[in-house]
Parts: C-alpha cells; sequence; structure tokens
C-alpha cells in the first residue's frame, strides 16, 4: 500500500516544476514505478507471431504442390522414357489431343503454364513434325497450335500410358477415398479457374 501512496503523490506532484531532485518528470518515475508494482505472471510468454507458428509441412497449398509435381515428373517420366518428351511439351500433345487446335494463351489457360514455357514447347512440337502453328482466320494476330496426324497417334498412345501410371500413384488409396478426392480437387480446380498464368501470351 505504501508504494501506491508514493506512486500517487508522483502522479500529482508538490513541486511547482513537476520535477524532482534530479531533474526527472514525475510523470516519468510514476511509470516506472508502476511497471515494477504490477506483477508478472511466471508462465507468461511472448505471443508468438504468425511467421513463428507456421508450419511448411501442413501447410495445404505447398503440400498440393508438392504433390502435383511428384505426380506430373511420375506420369513425365514414364512418357518422357517411352517418347522423349518433357513435361511441358506432352502437356500440350495431351491438351490438344483432348481440346483440337488452340491459341497460345488457350493452352497457357488450360495448362496453366506461363509465356516462355507455352512458346519453347510449342516450337518444339513443331520442330518434331508433331504440331503446326498457323495464324488464326479470325484474327490473323492470333496463332493457332494444332497437332499434326504423328501428334495425334503420339496422343492416343499417351494417354493409356498416363492412366496406368496415374493408376500406380493411387494405389494405395480406396474407391471412396479416390471419389471423394476427386469431388474436392474438381471443387479447388473449378475455384481457381480464373487465376491465369501471367504474361500477356498473344
Amino acid at each position: 500500500m505504501p508504494r501506491y501512496r508514493k506512486l500517487a503523490n508522483l502522479v500529482r506532484p508538490s513541486s511547482p516544476r513537476g520535477r524532482d531532485e534530479r531533474g526527472r518528470s514525475y510523470t516519468v518515475r510514476a511509470l516506472h514505478l508502476l511497471a515494477r508494482t504490477v506483477p508478472r505472471s511466471r508462465n507468461s510468454s511472448p505471443p508468438r507471431s504468425i511467421a513463428d507458428a507456421f508450419d511448411l509441412e501442413t501447410f495445404l497449398p505447398f503440400q498440393l504442390s508438392v504433390v502435383a509435381n511428384r505426380v506430373s515428373q511420375s506420369v513425365g517420366q514414364a512418357i518422357a522414357g517411352r517418347f522423349a518428351l518433357q513435361i511441358p511439351e506432352w502437356r500440350i500433345v495431351v491438351v490438344l489431343g483432348k481440346y483440337g487446335a488452340l491459341s497460345a494463351l488457350e493452352i497457357a489457360r488450360k495448362t496453366s503454364m506461363d509465356k516462355a514455357r507455352v512458346s519453347r514447347a510449342q516450337h518444339r512440337l513443331v520442330d518434331l513434325g508433331l504440331a503446326n502453328m498457323h495464324p488464326s482466320a479470325e484474327d490473323r494476330r492470333k496463332v493457332i497450335v494444332s497437332l499434326e496426324e504423328e501428334g495425334l497417334a503420339l496422343y492416343r498412345d499417351m494417354v493409356p500410358l498416363a492412366h496406368d501410371t496415374a493408376q500406380r500413384l493411387f494405389a494405395h488409396l480406396s474407391a471412396d477415398e479416390r471419389r471423394v478426392l476427386q469431388t474436392i480437387v474438381q471443387k479447388l480446380f473449378d475455384s481457381t479457374t480464373g487465376f491465369e498464368p501471367s504474361g500477356e501470351l498473344e
């Protein structure tokens, strides 16, 4: 109790100048005394920031990215070993085989690849004789990419191999788990459709 009386006297000093004998403000002294007066919990600890509490291994976007890369690389290695195509190239072959002729921007949207990767991959497919590029009939500034007959034949050979590889990757999941996973992935796919690659492609 004496300490609190002392604190009250410091806040309302009798000195007209509001200073002690050492020239310190009574208000400053009162604040220091108050800090020593308020008890501290022995178990208290400074709050953790979001960065301190962040667990990368359970961060869902990171996990999805890693899993997607692993699956893509597994399928890509199987295809590369047989057809000598890199991941961006076989992705374009599959998309063109499924949807037909597309512009570079449409390819980027369906494969979620950026301008540079799409450009390099489509030019290599042209060099390999698997695809061709030509101006759009509606807009001469737009380049359309389509598969040649050899590219279509390659697509028909690739699909069963990609399907078998995917089956092995998800073999440890039950039929119910696969259906649930497919439903969740489809929802994520639909909700991220508007997230287009950066960079102008056409």
